[in-house]
């Protein structure tokens, strides 16, 4: 049970109202994270803006993108964030493989040169920060200036994502249960 409230429609103010008038408009599903967002009205709309350009918008190859999600996802134990991931990743041409092994990837098979070098830069910026050398330069040796500075992005933006989503402990979805964790 969520320890915040889900903001309705009809109780939503400020640009939460906005959005989700416009959400609905164009038949998307209003989701409980942004029902829970809502909460500060004015924080949403900008919220989901930095979320759509990196998942609609950006240079990074979409596969490098939700392996990085889903690896933040099992390090935070996000798993509505996982649960909601899994789809956009199998979309993205990640394989059933990559997704069942992610957690032990540097021993897996299913995970070629350039996904190593990814997940070891998420795992050094998600747990560190501060990224060693040797770390950044094999993920650089994969990845444009512009795929680096959006890599970084995503691994803050769906950091910040999990941390709302696990002290808040916000319900998943009907639908998504599927796609939780073994």
């Amino acid at each position: 049970m969520a320890r915040v409230g889900y903001m309705t429609t009809s109780e939503a103010t400020g640009d939460a109202a906005d959005v989700f008038a416009k959400m609905e408009r164009r038949g998307n599903a209003v989701l409980n994270l942004h029902r829970a967002v809502a909460n500060s009205p004015n924080m949403l709309r900008n919220f989901m803006r930095l979320g759509n350009s990196l998942l609609l918008h950006g240079l990074l190859p979409a596969a490098l993108r939700e392996l990085a999600v889903l690896r933040i996802a099992q390090m935070t134990g996000a798993d509505y964030e996982w649960a909601h991931h899994v789809p956009l990743a199998l979309q993205a041409g990640v394989s059933r493989e990559q997704i069942d092994e992610l957690e032990g990837w540097p021993s897996s098979p299913h995970f070629d040169e350039r996904a190593r070098a990814t997940l070891r830069y998420v795992e050094a910026v998600a747990r560190e920060v501060a990224v060693p050398d040797d770390v950044f330069g094999q993920a650089r040796a994969h990845l444009s200036e512009g795929e680096m500075v959006e890599l970084s992005l995503v691994v803050g933006y769906w950091g910040l994502v999990a941390r709302l989503l696990v002290p808040l402990q916000i319900d998943l979805e009907p639908g998504f249960a599927q796609f939780l964790p073994h």
